[in-house]
C-alpha cells in the first residue's frame, strides 16, 4: 500500500498537482495577501488541471514524458514570472491576446522592468527555485510509467468529479455580474478572472481566447448577453429620477420644460450671467441627443445576430438631453490633450500656476476620476477619445479598432472634420508606437505626426536623444502649423510625464530638478513633479501663443491624463497628503478651459474619462447619439457614475467594490438590494456594449442605416 502511495506521489499526476498548487498559492499571497478570499477556487482548479496534465503525460513513454513535463514546467513558471512583473509595473495583468502592445511596452519599460524584478525579488527567486527543483525532480526522482486501465478510469472520474464540484463551488458564491461564477462563464475581465479564479484559470482561458481571436474580427467572440430587465430597472431609475417629469422618454421628439436654474444635474456654483438672467417665464427647448434614424430598421441592414442584439440594447437605452451648456463653444478651435501620467494632485498654485489657472477658472470637476484602463496609456487614450472603455483583457481596443478599420463617427477628429475644421494630431514619441499610425486616421486624424513621420527627436547637448521628450518642445515646433488655419482641432498625446520617475534616467526630471529640490517629498515624488513641470511649461507656451495670435478667446482647451503614476502609487499618496483607497487613488483633474470664460463652472457629480467625449461634443454643439457611447455628457441631468475596470463603481449615492463586495453609502443614503443589483447589471451591460461596439464595428452599420434613412 505504501509503495502504491509513494508511486502516486512521485507520479506525474501527484507532481503536477503539487507544482501548480505551489505556483498559484505563492502568486495569490504575493498579490492579494494572506486573505482566504477566493483561495479555494484557485486551489481546486490547480488540483484539477494538475491531475489532467499528469494523466496526459503519463500516457507517453518515460523519456518523452519527462521532456514534455519539463517543457510544461518551464512554460508555467515563465508565465507566472511574467504576470508577477507585469502586474508590478502596470497594476493589471498580462494577456496573451495583446502581444503586439506588450512588445511595445517591454521595449519602453526595460529599466522599469528591471526595477520591478528587484522589487519582487523574493517571489521572483522562489519561482526560479521551484523551476530548478522541479526540473531536477522530474529527471532524477519522479516515477514515470504507464498506469493500468483501471487507474485511468478512476483518475478520469476523479477529475470530472472535481470539475463538477468546482462549478458548484463557484455557483454557491452568487450569480451576479461580478461573482466568480459569472466571471468563469463570460471571461469578461482578465483582472477579475485573476483575482477570483486565479492565474492558472486565466492563463488557460486567455490562451483559448487568443487562439480563437487570431485572425478574427471578433464577431463570434462578442458577449452580447445584455440584461434587458436590468436596463428597464436600472437605467430608468438612475437616469430618469433626477430628470424633469416633463422630459419625454420618446427619443424622436424634442421636449420643452421650464428653465428655473434649480436642477443643474450636479452642476453647481458660479455660472455665466447669461444663464442666470433667464426668468421662470421663459421656455427653452431641450432635445434628445440622438441621431435622426430609426434603429428598428437595423434588420434591413444586417442579419448578424450579435449586431442586432447590441442594437436592440442601444435602442432601448435612454438618451441624454441638451442643456444650458449645449453649444457653449460652438465654432471654437479645439485643443485636446491626453497628458502622459498626469495626476491632478500635482497641480499647485505656485509650482504649476498655468495649470492651476486653467483648473480653477474653467470647468471645475470636483469628483473626476481617471481609472487605470487595460493597456495603460493606450487604454486611457481609447477612453478619452471614444467614450468607450477598452476591453479588460485580450486585445488592446485601440489597436483592434485600427486593425479592423472601424467606423468611428463620434470622435472629435471625425466630427470636426465633417464641420470643415482643419484637424491635426501630434505625439512626441515614435509615430508607430502601439500602431498609432494605423488607428489615428480612423479617429479622424489623417494629418498625424509623430517622431519618424514629420517630427524630430529633441537632442541633448551631446547629440543624444532625450528621454522622455519635452512637451514644450513639441508645442514649439507644431503651433505654427495649425494656428493660422482656423477653425482647427489639434490632438496632442504628450510624453514628458512618462515614468521612470528619477533624476538619473528621466531627462525631464533632471531638467527641472532645481525647481523641486526643496520640496518635502521623496526623491521619486520630486522627480515626478519635475517631469510634469515640462507639461506645465507646454501649457504656459500654448496659452501665450494663443494670446499672441489673438485666438485665445475662441479656443477651447481640454486636458486629461491617460492614467495616474501607477508604477508607484505612493506618489499620489504623498501629493495628496493621505493614504488613498482603491477609488481615491484614481481621483484626477479634468481641465476644460477657454480664456473667454468669465466665471468658473463647478460640477459635483462623479464622472470619469469615459465622459469626456460626449461632454465636449455637447459643449461644441456637435451632433451625436448619446445612446451609443458608454460615457455621458457631464453637463446633462443624467446622474453621474464612475466605472472602474474591475466592475467597481461610484454613483451619486454610494460606492461598490467589486472585489470585496463592500458597499459604502453616502450619508443619508439607503442602498437597497434592488438598487445595488440593478446598478451592477447596468455596469455589466455597459462593459458588454463597449466591447461589442469595437469587435462588431457597430458604427459601420449605423452609418449604413443613416444612408438608407
Amino acid at each position: 500500500m505504501w509503495e502504491r502511495i509513494e508511486k502516486t506521489i512521485k507520479s506525474p499526476e501527484g507532481f503536477f498537482i503539487v507544482f501548480l498548487l505551489a505556483l498559484e498559492l505563492i502568486f495569490h499571497f504575493t498579490r492579494f495577501g494572506m486573505t482566504g478570499a477566493f483561495i479555494l477556487n484557485k486551489v481546486l482548479f490547480a488540483v484539477i488541471v494538475g491531475a489532467l496534465i499528469g494523466l496526459a503525460v503519463s500516457v507517453l513513454p518515460k523519456l518523452p514524458g519527462k521532456i514534455l513535463s519539463a517543457v510544461f514546467v518551464s512554460v508555467f513558471v515563465l508565465y507566472y514570472l511574467v504576470q508577477l512583473i507585469y502586474s508590478s509595473v502596470f497594476n493589471n495583468f498580462f494577456s496573451l491576446s495583446a502581444t503586439g502592445g506588450v512588445a511595445d511596452q517591454a521595449l519602453d519599460y526595460k529599466s522599469t522592468i528591471f526595477e520591478s524584478v528587484i522589487k519582487e525579488i523574493v517571489p521572483f527567486l522562489i519561482f526560479i527555485i521551484i523551476l530548478a527543483a522541479s526540473l531536477i525532480y522530474i529527471f532524477k526522482f519522479s516515477y514515470f510509467s504507464r498506469h493500468n486501465i483501471l487507474f485511468y478510469i478512476i483518475f478520469s472520474a476523479f477529475t470530472a468529479t472535481g470539475m463538477f464540484y468546482y462549478v458548484i463551488l463557484l455557483s454557491v458564491q452568487g450569480n451576479d455580474n461580478n461573482s466568480p461564477y459569472s466571471v468563469f462563464k463570460t471571461y469578461s475581465s482578465l483582472e477579475m478572472s485573476v483575482q477570483k479564479l486565479g492565474i492558472l484559470e486565466s492563463m488557460i482561458r486567455d490562451s483559448i481566447y487568443a487562439v480563437q481571436s487570431h485572425g478574427s474580427k471578433g464577431d463570434s467572440l462578442t458577449d452580447t448577453g445584455f440584461d434587458h430587465e436590468a436596463l428597464i430597472k436600472a437605467e430608468k431609475v438612475t437616469e430618469s429620477d433626477t430628470s424633469s417629469d416633463s422630459v419625454s422618454q420618446d427619443v424622436t421628439e424634442a421636449v420643452t420644460e421650464e428653465v428655473t436654474g434649480e436642477d443643474t444635474g450636479g452642476v453647481t456654483g458660479e455660472v455665466t450671467e447669461e444663464s442666470t438672467e433667464e426668468t421662470t417665464e421663459e421656455k427653452k427647448v431641450y432635445y434628445a441627443q440622438v441621431l435622426d434614424i430609426n434603429l428598428e430598421d437595423m434588420p434591413d441592414i444586417t442579419d448578424n445576430s450579435s449586431v442586432l442584439e447590441l442594437n436592440s440594447y442601444i435602442n432601448s437605452s435612454f438618451p441624454t438631453y441638451s442643456n444650458d451648456y449645449t453649444g457653449m463653444f460652438e465654432g471654437y478651435n479645439l485643443i485636446f490633450i491626453t497628458a502622459e501620467g498626469f495626476d491632478g494632485f500635482v497641480i499647485d498654485k505656485k509650482l504649476t500656476p498655468e495649470l492651476y489657472k486653467m483648473s480653477t477658472r474653467g470647468f471645475v470637476f470636483k469628483n473626476f476620476y481617471t481609472p487605470l484602463w487595460y493597456g495603460s496609456t493606450l487604454g486611457g487614450e481609447y477612453a478619452n477619445t471614444t467614450g468607450l472603455m477598452p476591453k479588460n483583457g485580450g486585445y488592446l481596443s485601440m489597436q483592434k479598432m485600427g486593425a479592423q478599420g472601424n467606423s468611428m463617427p463620434f470622435t472629435l477628429g471625425n466630427e470636426l472634420s465633417a464641420e470643415g475644421y482643419n484637424v491635426y494630431a501630434y505625439h512626441n514619441n515614435g509615430y508607430t508606437y502601439y500602431d498609432r499610425h494605423i488607428s489615428r486616421p480612423f479617429l479622424g486624424y489623417e494629418n498625424y505626426k509623430g517622431v519618424g513621420n514629420g517630427l524630430e527627436y529633441e537632442k541633448n547637448p551631446g547629440g543624444g536623444m532625450m528621454w522622455p521628450q519635452s512637451d514644450a518642445f513639441m508645442e514649439d515646433i507644431t503651433f505654427d502649423e495649425y494656428a493660422g488655419n482656423e477653425p482647427f482641432h489639434v490632438y496632442y498625446m504628450t510624453v514628458s510625464g512618462h515614468l521612470q520617475y528619477n533624476f538619473g534616467g528621466n531627462a525631464m526630471s533632471a531638467k527641472n530638478r532645481d525647481k523641486v529640490e526643496d520640496l518635502p517629498y521623496s526623491e521619486k515624488t520630486k522627480a515626478y513633479i519635475a517631469c510634469q513641470l515640462e507639461f506645465e511649461l507646454m501649457m504656459e507656451q500654448l496659452n501665450e501663443d494663443l494670446e499672441r495670435k489673438g485666438i485665445a478667446d475662441k479656443t477651447l482647451i481640454v486636458i486629461c491624463g491617460d492614467h495616474v503614476p501607477y508604477d508607484d502609487m505612493e506618489i499620489p499618496n504623498e501629493l495628496s497628503g493621505m493614504s488613498l483607497d482603491s477609488f481615491e487613488s484614481y481621483r484626477n483633474s479634468l481641465i476644460i478651459y477657454s480664456a473667454s470664460m468669465e466665471n468658473p463652472i463647478k460640477v459635483t457629480k462623479p464622472c470619469s474619462s469615459l465622459d469626456i467625449l460626449p461632454t465636449v461634443l455637447n459643449l461644441m454643439g456637435l451632433p451625436y447619439d448619446s445612446r451609443m457611447l458608454v460615457g455621458k455628457d457631464i453637463m446633462s441631468d443624467t446622474p453621474g457614475m464612475v466605472i472602474m475596470p474591475d466592475g467597481s463603481f461610484i454613483t451619486e449615492g454610494f460606492r461598490y467594490n467589486a472585489v470585496s463586495g463592500q458597499v459604502t453609502a453616502d450619508p443619508g443614503v439607503d442602498v437597497s438590494d434592488t438598487m445595488l443589483e440593478s446598478t451592477k447589471s447596468t455596469v455589466a451591460n455597459r462593459f458588454r456594449m463597449a466591447a461589442a461596439i469595437c469587435e462588431l464595428n457597430y458604427y459601420k452599420y449605423v452609418e449604413e442605416l443613416m444612408e438608407v434613412n
